[in-house]
C-alpha cells in the first residue's frame, strides 16, 4: 500500500509533492577574517531568513510572520530536515493557537502539517494524536458531514492503517467514505481517495480479491475523472501493483508497472516517492518473470534517486536496497555483501534488531560471507 498523506490536498499546507520550491532569493554577507563575501542562498535557508526576518518586523503573532514559518517548515521537509522541521511546525501551531485561537482553521492547518512531520521523524503515535486532534476539532467547528472534517478522517484512518489497528481504521474510513460520497459526489477524487485505503486495509486483512476488485474501479474511476495520470491515479495504480504482485500475479504485474512507470516518468520527477514505487515495483515484477538481469539493472539506476527523494534511511528506500541484494545474492554479483551489509545497518537505525525487515537483511548477509 502506497504511503502517502492525502496528497491531492488543497487545504492543509502540507508539503508538496516535488523536490523544487519557488521561494525567496536573499543575498547575505559573511564576514571572515576582516574580509566581507555577499553570497545569494535559497531554499530553506532563505524561507529560515525571511521567517525570522518577518518576526522582528511584523511580530510572532502576524499572519504574515506565521505563514512565512509555515512556508519555512515545508521546505525543511522538502529537504528532509525533519527534526528542523517538527520544532518550527511545533512553533508554529502554538502561536497560532494564542493568537487565533486552537480550533481556528489556520491553527488546524498547521496541526495537520505537524502530524506529517511527526510521521516522517518516526514520531508515529505523536503523529496520530495530534491528527485526532485535527479531526476532533474540525467535527466540532464544522460538523460530521462537512469536507475539511471528512478529509482529516481520511488522514486518520490512513495512519491508523500503518499503525495496523486495523479494528479503528476500518469503520472509520467506512463512515468518511460514505460521507464524502454524500457530500462530494461518488466520483470525487477525496472520496476515491478513502476508498483507495479501504481496499489497502482489506489487502492487508488477507482479503486480497476484494481488494484488487476495489482498486481497479478505484483506477476506471479516477482514469475517468482526473485521468489516468493525476497523481492520484497513478498512486491508485501503484497500490493495485502491489496487490497484483503479492498475489503471484508477476506476469501480469509486468505491463502494468512498465505502463505506470512510464506515466509516471512523464508526469513526475525522478524522486517522487508514486514514480519510484513503480519502478521498484517492475523490477520485482521482472524478477518474479526469471528476468533478474533487468530488474538489478532498474534498481541500480533507481536507487540513488529514492536515496535523493526519499533519504537513506526511508523505510521505502531500505526495502528497495534490500530487494538489490537479493537479487545480487542470486546472480551471484560482487556487490552482493557491499549491498546486504548497508541494507542491514540501516534497517537496524530504523526498524531495530528484531524487525522482520531485518532479520531478511541479516540473513542475506550471511549468505554472503
Amino acid at each position: 500500500m502506497g504511503r502517502w498523506f492525502n496528497r491531492n490536498r488543497k487545504g492543509d499546507d502540507e508539503p508538496p509533492r516535488e523536490s523544487t520550491s519557488s521561494g525567496p532569493i536573499v543575498e547575505i554577507t559573511v564576514t571572515q577574517g576582516g574580509r566581507s563575501t555577499t553570497k545569494t542562498v535559497g531554499g530553506a535557508v532563505a524561507f529560515g531568513l525571511q521567517y525570522h526576518a518577518y518576526h522582528e518586523q511584523y511580530g510572532a503573532t502576524d499572519a504574515r510572520t506565521l505563514e512565512a514559518g509555515s512556508r519555512y517548515a515545508q521546505e525543511l521537509v522538502r529537504g528532509h530536515d525533519i527534526d528542523e522541521a517538527v520544532a518550527v511546525y511545533q512553533e508554529i501551531v502554538g502561536l497560532r493557537s494564542s493568537a487565533l485561537g486552537p480550533e481556528h482553521p489556520d491553527t488546524l492547518r498547521s496541526k495537520h502539517s505537524l502530524a506529517f512531520a511527526l510521521w516522517q521523524r518516526g514520531a508515529h503515535a505523536e503523529a496520530e494524536r495530534v491528527q485526532r486532534d485535527v479531526y476532533q476539532a474540525r467535527r466540532r467547528v464544522l460538523g460530521d458531514s462537512d469536507a475539511e472534517t471528512l478529509r482529516s478522517g481520511n488522514n486518520l484512518g490512513w495512519l491508523l492503517i500503518e499503525l495496523r489497528r486495523m479494528d479503528e481504521a476500518e469503520p472509520l474510513l467506512r463512515q468518511v467514505a460514505d460521507g464524502m460520497a454524500r457530500t462530494l459526489g461518488r466520483d470525487d477524487a477525496d472520496t476515491l481517495t478513502c476508498q483507495m485505503k479501504l481496499a489497502g486495509l482489506q489487502h492487508l486483512q488477507g482479503r486480497s480479491q476484494q481488494a484488487e476488485r476495489a482498486l481497479r474501479d478505484v483506477v476506471t474511476r479516477l482514469s475517468r475523472t482526473v485521468g489516468p495520470t493525476n497523481p492520484v491515479t497513478l498512486q491508485a495504480r501503484s497500490n493495485l501493483l502491489v496487490v497484483l504482485l503479492d498475489n503471484g500475479r508477476a506476469a501480469e504485474a509486468v505491463d502494468a508497472a512498465r505502463s505506470l512507470a512510464d506515466d509516471a516518468g512523464r508526469a513526475l520527477s525522478n524522486t517522487d516517492g508514486v514514480r519510484l514505487h513503480a519502478r521498484h515495483s517492475l523490477a520485482r515484477a521482472l524478477a518474479g518473470v526469471d528476468r533478474r538481469a533487468e530488474a538489478i539493472g532498474l534498481l541500480a539506476d533507481t536507487l540513488p534517486d529514492s536515496e535523493r527523494g526519499r533519504g537513506v534511511d526511508h523505510p521505502a528506500t531500505l526495502e528497495m536496497r534490500t530487494l538489490f541484494a537479493q537479487l545480487l545474492v542470486e546472480a551471484g554479483d560482487r556487490r552482493a555483501g557491499p549491498e546486504a551489509r548497508a541494507a542491514l545497518a540501516g534497517c537496524e537505525r530504523v526498524h531495530g534488531p528484531g524487525h522482520p525487515d531485518t532479520e531478511r537483511a541479516r540473513a542475506l548477509v550471511r549468505v554472503t560471507r
